[in-house]
């Protein structure tokens, strides 16, 4: 064999063992999903249209559903609008520095939260003040999922207001604790969907709305989907009163509720059970038209009992 080919075959197999070498690696992170992916990123909120996050209220059966529903340009920043646990939507971006800002209604810009300091002034409402990192390294079981990483805030804020939250990197805010008037409330995490990758917060039923759009023209069509995630490993009976197994709602900027789903359609009157393995989903398709402004659609499976399965969403109509 010419000198020249046999170097030519050892440098083109160095290549090659270089390629299989770092294909085995990106392999491997990704294998690793997302209990990898959080530590090589550090992002304690993870910004992205179409992240979704669910959290149980400690002492009630309902959900709280939060979304990134969209971009939105405004003085030549780009945010993403939040439907958060307060319940307006709110604009958010992260700048260069890694600082989570909100937009204020007086078009000001505050701080949330900055994850790469011990202390800063928060712009968090009801309560602005000082925000103290508490810790770095606190476990955070989310599910089947163990995190060593959590980020534990302590805000000064305890006669009223948002005094504690903890960020868990590549999942987000996983639990918020909020006082009132000597009142102890506790948010945690259920279920999220970030950047595709579903995480589960326990051992649950969830339920979660979503929209094939965050914002439409006056007159559409919209596709909703329905899911209720029942990660508890045991069957669960659902009882129905007639053939509906869902409603939607659609309500206005000032609460008023402008359209109901099931009222131009008729439901068999009887008793029924369906069982939920796993995961059950719904759809619904219908045709609408709105004026322009801020929506929220509220989905509710129509079981019977105590237990109420609600979520939902923020859409925007747009001229």
């Amino acid at each position: 064999m010419p000198r020249s080919n046999f170097l030519k075959i050892l440098v083109d197999g160095r290549a090659g063992w270089r390629v299989l070498i770092s294909m085995k690696f990106r392999l491997l992170l990704i294998a690793c999903g997302i209990l990898a992916w959080p530590a090589l990123a550090a992002e304690y909120f993870p910004l992205a249209v179409g992240n979704q996050w669910v959290y149980r209220l400690d002492g009630a059966t309902e959900r709280v559903v939060t979304t990134i529903g969209q971009n939105r340009e405004v003085a030549g920043q780009t945010y993403f609008v939040y439907a958060g646990l307060d319940g307006p939507s709110g604009l958010l971006r992260r700048n260069t520095q890694g600082q989570l800002l909100v937009r204020q209604p007086d078009g000001a810009e505050g701080v949330w939260a900055d994850f790469t300091a011990d202390r800063w002034e928060t712009a968090v409402a009801p309560c602005p003040g000082a925000a103290t990192v508490e810790a770095r390294d606190r476990r955070v079981e989310l599910g089947r999922s163990s995190f060593a990483n959590g980020l534990v805030i302590r805000y000064a804020c305890a006669e009223g207001g948002v005094v504690r939250e903890v960020f868990v990197p590549g999942v987000g805010l996983v639990e918020r604790e909020t006082a009132s008037g000597g009142e102890r409330r506790v948010y945690r995490l259920t279920y999220a969907r970030v950047g595709g990758v579903a995480v589960f917060g326990g051992p649950e039923h969830s339920f979660r709305l979503s929209l094939d759009g965050a914002s439409y023209p006056p007159e559409f069509v919209f596709e909703a989907r329905m899911t209720l995630e029942n990660s508890t490993g045991k069957p669960l009976r659902l009882e129905f009163g007639s053939g509906q197994s869902f409603d939607l709602y659609l309500k206005d900027a000032r609460g008023n509720r402008v359209y109901v789903w099931s009222a131009t359609r008729s439901f068999a009157m009887l008793l029924r059970e369906e069982t939920v393995e796993g995961e059950r989903n719904w759809t619904a398709t219908d045709r609408l038209r709105l004026e322009p402004g801020e929506y929220v659609m509220e989905a509710v499976l129509t079981t019977l009992g105590s237990q109420p399965y609600r979520a939902t969403v923020p859409l925007t109509v747009i001229p």
